[in-house]
């Protein structure tokens, strides 16, 4: 019943314009994979390219219509996280980057998944820092042109070179910016946490005095 009753509000906000964007990209994401491995690696390029600039327009949008909705976060996480594990996982398939950079993107953004869970469960959030932004920011950029280098688009020399070196360093910075991001998250975590176990004890302890 209770989520019959929320229904409404559900189709209410995915119909909202940021949502759809944030919908269209995770489709786009998923057929640009789909692209890429039938051999059109150019036209997967093309496509990822406007699902890159639609996690910017999402956001920009929300907080400018003043349309920021829970549905809405979820979505925007879902869909840099499909983007990622694709973008990965095509350059490590391909063998244009190494596997270690997924495992280090992928255990890195499981763990802050399972504390950000874990914090909303005990009445706290994380908040995103300027720091794991700018890391997205990075990836993002070495994903664009890791496409060109996957595919081949240019032939041998140095503006071949160019295009594997340069989104290479780019995600190795993006993945090294993650991590220390996460290192602050799991700081804030632990500090919240902390606070609630001292609140909890205090309140413990007064309960118990006042029952004496």
């Amino acid at each position: 019943m209770p989520v019959l009753q929320g229904s409404p509000a559900f189709r209410r906000d995915i119909l909202l314009l940021p949502n759809i964007i944030s919908l269209a990209r995770i489709v786009v994401i998923t057929a640009c994979a789909i692209i890429f491995f039938l051999g059109h690696p150019v036209v997967a390029v093309l496509v990822a390219l406007p699902a890159g600039i639609s996690d910017y327009l999402d956001g920009y949008l929300a907080r400018k219509r003043g349309q920021t909705t829970e549905v809405g976060a979820l979505l925007d996480c879902l869909g840099d996280t499909l983007f990622h594990l694709v973008c990965f996982s095509v350059a490590a398939v391909v063998r244009v980057w190494p596997l270690y950079l997924l495992l280090a993107w992928g255990f890195r953004d499981m763990g802050v998944t399972i504390m950000r869970a874990s914090a909303a469960q005990q009445g706290f959030v994380i908040r995103s820092s300027y720091l794991g932004k700018l890391a997205v920011n990075f990836t993002y950029y070495a994903f664009f042109f890791m496409g060109l280098d996957a595919g081949h688009v240019f032939a041998p020399g140095w503006l071949a070179s160019l295009v594997h070196w340069v989104p290479l360093v780019s995600a190795h910075v993006g993945v090294a910016l993650q991590w220390i991001s996460g290192a602050s998250y799991l700081q804030s975590y632990v500090q919240n946490y902390r606070g609630l176990a001292l609140g909890a004890m205090k309140t413990g302890n007064e309960s118990s005095r006042n029952e004496q």
